[in-house]
């Protein structure tokens, strides 16, 4: 399907959207919200994404420990904690796009686009007898992100016609893991919403909505910080295993307690002291190497998190420059408005003026001929009144 087809089906599909909602709230107008006509409250888009950035986190991580508590498989295990880290960071990514239409529209077609990867033959390789549960996990995102969809437009035709853009596209456009890499809808959205300009109070209230909005995310990201922590932990202790160095450690381990259980019968306490102390000490290197990564992690995240909060100031300064700028401009053309109104209203004035001084002329003029003509006319009055001399 070409840019411009998607373009006109999302739009009209956002238009109806907005339509069968009938909400009229608050909230600033995105560019994507404008470009779809969507008379739709940008707040009530915003809670549902944050209700979903909750929810489906959630449905994640209960998939992927199902499929640890079905397998002790080193692999199996490794891929199911893949799938909460990679799973998890995929869906904060989309659902906390600045554009709450936005991120509601990439969170329904990842979620297809997921559901159609766990049913392909690549994935039910990978996941070998763990696939039914990632089916029936992603199903189950799938339903609770429609589910709110639904909740938003009120008339079939709205949830009909936005479902069938954003599950051609994903069809269109198929993934698998890692899920990081996968092709995103925000392109084919931002074309849509380029053509639109905010004016001074839009602009400032997408301001407001971003620092909103950035409070809401790293309330989130510190709650699922912990479970990322120690699943990146769980998934590095599993990659140790495969390398030479954590092979050793484990047959040390293994071989430590198998002597343990032989220790009662065949070693004296002497040995078994020994034995004690080689495997406390294996555990302690361990447990150091694992602390050690776990603070590498944090760290990452941290600034990850720090990079992220900076790119927004930094956006958020750039929209007060833009909002200042816009609002110079439009001063500017007031006055010279004014100025030119000024200028043509003190031309009509003396045009006026000269025009009632005119007419103020030529009434005297023809006051002072009428005057004389009567002047004229009384003497020549009398001269004939006046009876002849006598000779």
């Amino acid at each position: 399907m070409d840019v411009a087809r998607m373009g006109c089906v999302f739009v009209s599909s956002a238009v109806l959207l907005a339509a069968c909602a009938g909400v009229s709230g608050g909230g600033s107008r995105t560019a994507l919200l404008s470009a779809a006509d969507s008379e739709t409250s940008a707040l009530e888009f915003r809670a549902v994404a944050t209700k979903l950035a909750i929810r489906v986190p959630g449905l994640v991580e209960l998939t992927g420990d199902r499929m640890l508590a079905r397998t002790f498989d080193p692999e199996l295990r490794r891929r199911a904690l893949l799938w909460k880290l990679d799973g998890t960071a995929a869906f904060q990514q989309a659902l906390f796009r600045s554009d709450p239409l936005g991120a509601a529209v990439e969170t329904w077609t990842l979620a297809i686009q997921v559901q159609d990867a766990v049913e392909s033959k690549d994935l039910r390789d990978t996941f070998g007898n763990l696939q039914p549960i990632a089916q029936e996990g992603a199903r189950s995102i799938t339903a609770a992100i429609e589910a709110e969809t639904r909740f938003i437009v009120r008339r079939p035709e709205g949830y009909t016609r936005l479902k069938e853009f954003v599950t051609e596209w994903a069809h269109e456009n198929p993934i698998s893991l890692p899920f990081s890499t996968r092709p995103s809808i925000q392109p084919l959205l931002a074309r849509i919403a380029s053509s639109q300009q905010l004016g001074l109070m839009e602009a400032f209230g997408s301001v407001t909505a971003s620092v909103a909005d950035l409070n809401t995310k790293l309330d989130i990201y510190a709650a699922s910080l912990p479970k990322s922590i120690r699943w990146e932990a769980e998934l590095a202790a599993i990659d140790a295993s495969r390398t030479d160095t954590g092979r050793l450690a484990l047959a040390t381990l293994q071989s430590a307690n198998g002597v343990l259980g032989r220790a009662n019968t065949l070693l004296s306490n002497e040995g078994m002291k020994e034995l004690s102390g080689a495997a406390v000490s294996s555990l302690r290197g361990e447990r150091v190497a694992v602390l050690a990564d776990i603070d590498r992690q944090r760290i990452d995240t941290f600034q990850r998190l720090g990079q992220e909060r900076a790119a927004v100031l930094s956006g958020i300064d750039g929209q007060r420059i833009a909002t200042l700028a816009d609002l110079d401009a439009k001063i500017a053309r007031g006055l010279e408005g004014a100025e030119r109104m000024r200028a043509q209203t003190m031309t009509d004035v003396e045009g006026m003026l000269t025009r009632t001084l005119v007419r103020i002329a030529v009434a005297l003029g023809a006051l002072m001929t009428l005057g004389a003509l009567l002047v004229w006319l009384v003497l020549r009055s009398g001269a004939l009144r006046r009876p002849p001399t006598g000779t």
